[in-house]
C-alpha cells in the first residue's frame, strides 16, 4: 500500500511523521538491513497482520452445475469397440451432442480374468477384466497378492466407476452421495421356453425320451453366473437364502429334440447367467446333457432399487490404504444408513460384506460384484454378472442398464482452499498526501493546492504486497475509491487463497 512521503506534512500542527510505522510496524526506526529500513511508502507487516485459515468448499460434481445424473448415456462408437471391453465411458447427454462431455467411466475388473475375451489365444486368463482388476489392485491396496475384501468379505470381481478428472478440483465429498441401482426379480417372466438357444446349441439331441417327462432335483443341476453350484435344495428363510430346486417338465416332440422347457409356477430365486443342465440320463439311451442359461431379459421385472452411500457418518475413525482414505459403501442416501431385515446393522449384504469401497482422494467407487449379483432378498438387486470363459460378457453395458432403471447418482466435490488473511491498516495520521508529481511545483517543491496542506484529502483505490527487496507480488483492486484523511482511519482485508 503506496505511502507517500511529503516534505511539507510538518507544516501542518500535530502531523506525524508520513513512515512512522515502516520500521518493523513499532513505532522505532532502529537500524535495520536491506528494504527493511527503506521507509517512506512501505508498512512491513507483524505476525498480528496476518492470518491463515482453511476453508472447505463444496459443488456438484457434474457438468454445468448438475447435482444429480439422471439418464446415462454412452457412445455407440466407443461400445462396439474393442476398449469396451476395459472400460465404457458416460455421457450427462448423447455424445454426439456439441455440449456431451464423460462424466465417469465404468470397468469392469475380475481376478479371474472372466467376463471378456483371451487378449492372447496362448495366455490362458489374459483378459482386459483381468487387466482391471491388477491395476486397480495396485493401485488401491499396493500389493499384487493382496485380495478385495469388502465389509470383512473377500471378493474377486467387481465394477469400478472413476469420476472424470475435470469434473471436480479435489475430491469426492464423503457422506454427500447417493447412487440408485436397480436390477432384477428372482422370478421368471413365464415358466415355458420354447427351442430355448443359450451359449451353446438348441435345445435338441434327447433320443428315446417319453412324450413328456416330470425331473426331480436328481435329475438336473443348477450354476450360479460364476460356476459355483446351487444348493441341492432348500425353504429356508434365513439367510442366506439357497435356490429352491423345482420341477421341470420336458415336453418332448417325437424322440430326438426338445421343444419346451416349462419350470413349475411356484418357482422363484432365480438369478440372471444362472444355468440349468438337463442330465443325459433323463434324455434317452445316446443322449447328451443339455444346458441352457436364465437370460435378464426372462427375469419378470425391475427389483426395488437399492440407494448406496459411504459409511464416513457412521464410523468415527477414518481407514487408509494406497490410494488415500478408504470408506465402505453401504446402503442408504447421503451418508445416512437405510436398514433393511436382511442387512446387518452397518447396512451390509449379509452374504457378501459390503456393496464396496468409496475412495474419496483418487474419486472412484468400487461396487462390489458380489453383493450386487445377490438376490434382492438378501440385499442385492440380483445384478447378474456374467462370468463366462474366454467371451464377451458386457458387464459395465449390463450397468448402465442398471443405472438407468435406478436414474440416480448425485455426488459432490469439495476442494480444501488455505486462505491467507493479509489486514493493511492506515491509521489516521497516514496515507492523507498524494504523491503524484501534480501535486507539487516542479521548480519550488510547494504544494500547488493549499487545501491539500490544511485540509489534505485523497482515495485510496489499490493495495499492493511488497518483498523486502521492494518487488511487487501481488495487487488488490478495491470494488471503490475510499476517502481518507486526518479523521479517518482505514481497514482492508485482503485474501489470497491457495
Amino acid at each position: 500500500m503506496a505511502r507517500p512521503n511529503n516534505r511539507l506534512q510538518p507544516q501542518v500542527a500535530g502531523a506525524a511523521a508520513n513512515y512512522s510505522r515502516v520500521s518493523g510496524n513499532n513505532g522505532t526506526n532502529q537500524a535495520r538491513s536491506g528494504a527493511e529500513t527503506q521507509g517512506g511508502a512501505y508498512v512491513i507487516l507483524s505476525t498480528d497482520d496476518l492470518v491463515v485459515s482453511n476453508d472447505s468448499i463444496a459443488a456438484p460434481m457434474w457438468s454445468n452445475n448438475n447435482p444429480s445424473l439422471n439418464i446415462f448415456y454412452t457412445s455407440s462408437t466407443q461400445v462396439s469397440s474393442n476398449v469396451q471391453e476395459y472400460y465404457t465411458s458416460i455421457f450427462q447427454t448423447a455424445s454426439t451432442e456439441v455440449s456431451a462431455e464423460i462424466q465417469f467411466d465404468i470397468a469392469y475388473g475380475d481376478a479371474q480374468g472372466s467376463g471378456s475375451q483371451f487378449l492372447n489365444n496362448l495366455v490362458t486368463g489374459s483378459t482386459p477384466t483381468r487387466t482391471n482388476y491388477g491395476q486397480y489392485r495396485n493401485l488401491v491396496l499396493g500389493d499384487e497378492n493382496a485380495s478385495f475384501i469388502f465389509g470383512g468379505v473377500t471378493s474377486s470381481y467387481w465394477y469400478a466407476m472413476p469420476i472424470e478428472r475435470a469434473r471436480y478440483k479435489q475430491s469426492i465429498l464423503p457422506g454427500t452421495w447417493t447412487l440408485k441401482l436397480q436390477g432384477y426379480d428372482a422370478i421368471l417372466a413365464t415358466t415355458t421356453f420354447t427351442n430355448v438357444v443359450i451359449d451353446g446349441p438348441a435345445l435338441s439331441g434327447a433320443t428315446g425320451a417319453p412324450t413328456t417327462y416330470n425331473l426331480l432335483p436328481a435329475d438336473y443341476t443348477v450354476q450360479y453366473a460364476d460356476g459355483t453350484l446351487a444348493p441341492t435344495a432348500g425353504t429356508s428363510t434365513v439367510p442366506p437364502f439357497p435356490v429352491q430346486k423345482v420341477n421341470l417338465d420336458v415336453v418332448v416332440t417325437g424322440t430326438d429334440t426338445i421343444t419346451s422347457v416349462t419350470f413349475a409356477a411356484s418357482s422363484d430365486n432365480f438369478q440372471p447367467g444362472m444355468t440349468v443342465t438337463i442330465l443325459a440320463t433323463k434324455l434317452g439311451a445316446g443322449s447328451t446333457a443339455v444346458s441352457f442359461r436364465i437370460l435378464k431379459e426372462y427375469m419378470a421385472g425391475s427389483s426395488f432399487a437399492i440407494s448406496l452411500t459411504d459409511d464416513s457418518k457412521i464410523n468415527t475413525t477414518t481407514q487408509f490404504c494406497d490410494a488415500g482414505r478408504i470408506y465402505q459403501i453401504i446402503s442408504g442416501s447421503a451418508g445416512v444408513k437405510t436398514a433393511y431385515t436382511a442387512i446387518n446393522t452397518n447396512g451390509y449384504t449379509g452374504t457378501s460384506g459390503s456393496y464396496g469401497f468409496m475412495l474419496p482422494d483418487i474419486n472412484t467407487l468400487i461396487l462390489n460384484g458380489e453383493a450386487l449379483d445377490t438376490l434382492p432378498a438378501n440385499g442385492g438387486v440380483n445384478f447378474g454378472t456374467s462370468r463366462s470363459f474366454d467371451s464377451k460378457g458386457l458387464n459395465a453395458r449390463s450397468m448402465v442398464d442398471t443405472l438407468n432403471r435406478g436414474a440416480q447418482f448425485t455426488i459432490n466435490s469439495q476442494e480444501d482452499l488455505s486462505s491467507d488473511y493479509i489486514f493493511c491498516r492506515a491509521k489516521n495520521s497516514e496515507y492523507n498526501y498524494s504523491a503524484n508529481p501534480s501535486f507539487i511545483s516542479s521548480s519550488t517543491g510547494a504544494v500547488l493546492f493549499p487545501e491539500f496542506i490544511n485540509n489534505p484529502t485523497t482515495y485510496i483505490t489499490t493495495v499492493g504486497l511488497y518483498n523486502l527487496a521492494g518487488e511487487l507480488l501481488a495487487v488488490a483492486k478495491l470494488s471503490r475509491p475510499l476517502e481518507k484523511n486526518f479523521t479517518k482511519e482505514l481497514l482492508v482485508r485482503v485474501k489470497l487463497d491457495f
